[in-house]
């Protein structure tokens, strides 16, 4: 069965419009009720997904998001208790997002898994958590 195809500006509400670079990278974000410590989990020229804990945000929140040596200023779009998608105002450039790849590269947070078995390594060993 063929569907009809959207238009495309119904195909893109809801929709990223830019190719969003996967990084796991230390972030603060600041907002008019203070900053949380925070991993930047993914960055496009538009927005950024940002992964953190008991994040108390609202949608249509604004947000300064910095990492490295950037920052940007923007939207929170949506949210749970976990994460948030946040939209930049101005978009980055090619420069910021090539710059934030060579940060990653240099930087890259280990993942969940990673955190994981170190704690457990570090309580066999009998070390302190």
């Amino acid at each position: 069965m063929n569907l009809p195809v959207p238009a495309f500006s119904e195909a893109m509400i809801g929709r990223r419009r830019d190719a969003r670079l996967r990084v796991r990278l230390e972030a603060r974000l600041i907002t008019l009720d203070g900053t949380a410590r925070a991993v930047l989990a993914d960055v496009s020229s538009g927005g950024a997904r940002v992964i953190g804990r008991n994040f108390a945000l609202r949608e249509r929140q604004e947000a300064v998001l910095q990492w490295g040596d950037r920052e940007a200023f923007g939207v929170i779009i949506w949210h749970d208790a976990h994460q948030c998608g946040l939209s930049f105002f101005d978009p980055l450039d090619q420069r910021a997002i090539m710059a934030t790849r060579r940060l990653d590269e240099r930087s890259r947070l280990p993942g969940d898994h990673e955190l994981l078995r170190r704690s457990a390594q570090t309580f066999v060993q009998g070390g302190r958590l």
